[in-house]
């Protein structure tokens, strides 16, 4: 097989869209589509939008004289090792333990590999992105749910402590909302894009006045990219919510770096480089990290925002079939 033309299929499964991609062994996606992602349905139809992406895509790889070496898979859930399948993904449970490796390889008689999404992410980004050259490499992710992975000499880490994974009952503040699991102050309650969300329709109702709540009151969609530009231009909610996330953040990453030293820590989601104020968020997390920390590691670690956005995700899921 000639390396120049090898690729995978990159499968990211999202909240509201799923995305199918061709990807190269540089971490190149050479052709994309979205499938609908479909909530609520048994397995056989939650994969069927999945499968005529794919279908499709191997299609146009046949058409373009590229050669599929597998299909690699990247899930907002946890992993069962062992068995190559999905252990629990709460967005879609009809997928949880279902054998999604062994189905696609018996469809598609290609080699197929699962990662969670934030590992994936990060192998995307050690390999292409923010994390070249380092060995020791933290990553942190901001999204629907708040999701953290350990990389070391190239090689995803499961340690057994609680913070590695999605991580959304790590506890980072004591008089924080009341979360499902019981507790208060858990992360996922606090920056979350749900608890954003929240917490920008709070101000909302509260009839508080800003170029934010105008363009929502204009009904604009609420997205990390809109509360971005209005942080940019000082929108005083905007900033406070960038506080608020600063000070969470902070308070994770001080407990990462006490725990695995690492040489760099990249954060993702939303406070990735895709969005345009991630510089001013990255310096508040800067800011409040010094404050909260007494570890003379904390000097010693890179924070820098995560370069490659979606594409980590498809990159880092194709790495080991590349």
């Amino acid at each position: 097989m000639s390396a120049d033309r090898r690729v995978a299929v990159g499968i990211e499964i999202g909240g509201s869209k799923t995305t199918v991609a061709l990807v190269d062994s540089s971490g190149h996606v050479h052709q994309r589509s979205h499938a609908k992602t479909l909530r609520g349905r048994p397995a056989a139809a939650t994969l069927e939008p999945y499968l005529r992406a794919v279908d499709a895509m191997l299609a146009y790889a046949r058409s373009s004289d590229w050669q599929v070496s597998g299909i690699g898979i990247s899930i907002p859930g946890t992993l069962d090792y062992t068995r190559r399948r999905p252990f629990l993904i709460p967005l879609l449970p009809s997928l949880s333990n279902f054998p999604l490796c062994d189905f696609l390889e018996n469809r598609y008689e290609l080699p197929t590999h699962l990662q969670v999404d934030v590992d994936a992410a990060l192998l995307g980004e050690h390999r292409f992105g923010a994390g070249r050259g380092f060995k020791r490499l933290l990553y942190l992710a901001v999204e629907a749910v708040v999701g953290a992975s350990l990389v070391i000499n190239g090689q995803v880490e499961h340690p057994t402590q609680q913070y590695i994974g999605h991580i959304c009952h790590l506890n980072v503040s004591s008089s924080g909302p009341r979360c499902s699991c019981g507790k208060q102050g858990c992360i996922n309650t606090m920056v979350s894009m749900d608890a954003i969300q929240k917490r920008v329709q709070r101000a909302l109702r509260r009839g508080e006045e800003g170029s934010l709540v105008q363009r929502l009151l204009g009904r604009e969609y609420f997205s990390p990219q809109l509360l971005a530009e209005e942080a940019l231009r000082g929108d005083t909610l905007a900033l406070q919510v960038y506080g608020e996330i600063s000070r969470c953040v902070s308070a994770a990453i001080a407990k990462y770096i006490d725990l695995f030293e690492p040489n760099v820590l990249i954060l993702g989601g939303i406070l990735g480089a895709q969005y345009c104020a991630s510089d001013l968020l990255l310096s508040r997390v800067r800011g409040s990290l010094i404050v909260r920390s007494s570890s003379r590691v904390c000097s010693m670690v890179e924070l820098v925002p995560a370069v490659l956005g979606s594409d980590a995700e498809l990159a880092g899921a194709v790495l080991p079939l590349l």
